[in-house]
């Protein structure tokens, strides 16, 4: 069991003050703080056309809570653009390099290159899950107690970090995979 550093991501607006977000995971409050938050004259609720993607809190966790993570968060202040968790200790930066120079890499031979981690695990962040067309790991999404479907259009194009917008007195609650297959610890 090794510490893990849960980063929340996304972007907060408001038109004054500051956003406040609680935070429940795995059925413990591991956040109520305010956020940094835009502060915008008028409509607050529109997802800027250049969304900036920023770590809004964090909190920490261990590295043996893994697979389905039950979530709620409550927004007050303002609006939320949730994009997810990131974590350290989610996979890791790699490069190939030849074991033997003459030889050329052939991804499909692991005798052909060796894996050299560029960067340590316990400082590299990124998507605990398998992020795929049918999923970016948020399952069972519920807002104000409504069950919600979203992206039921999802297409190559809109493949990536989902965005979910909630709006101020927002209370949502849904399932955050976390890949064990991704945990990292060397």
């Amino acid at each position: 069991m090794v510490q893990r550093i849960v980063k929340l991501m996304g972007h907060a607006r408001a038109i004054s003050g500051n956003v406040n977000v609680q935070v429940s995971y795995n059925g413990v409050e591991v956040l109520n703080t305010n956020v940094a938050t835009e502060v915008v004259e008028s409509d607050p609720v529109t997802v800027p056309e250049t969304f900036p993607f920023n770590t809004l809190a964090q909190f920490e966790t261990t590295t043996d809570i893994t697979g389905q993570i039950p979530v709620i968060i409550s927004v007050t202040g303002g609006t939320l653009f949730f994009r997810g968790f990131w974590m350290n200790y989610a996979g890791k930066k790699v490069e190939q390099q030849a074991t033997n120079p003459a030889v050329t890499i052939d991804p499909a031979n692991a005798s052909t290159f060796t894996w050299v981690v560029t960067e340590q695990t316990d400082s590299h962040f990124t998507d605990p899950n398998t992020n795929t067309l049918e999923s970016d790991g948020i399952s069972n999404y519920s807002q104000n107690g409504n069950q919600w479907l979203p992206r039921t259009n999802v297409t190559a194009e809109l493949m990536g970090d989902w965005t979910y917008t909630m709006l101020d007195g927002d209370t949502v609650t849904f399932d955050f995979f976390v890949d064990p297959a991704k945990v990292a610890l060397s």
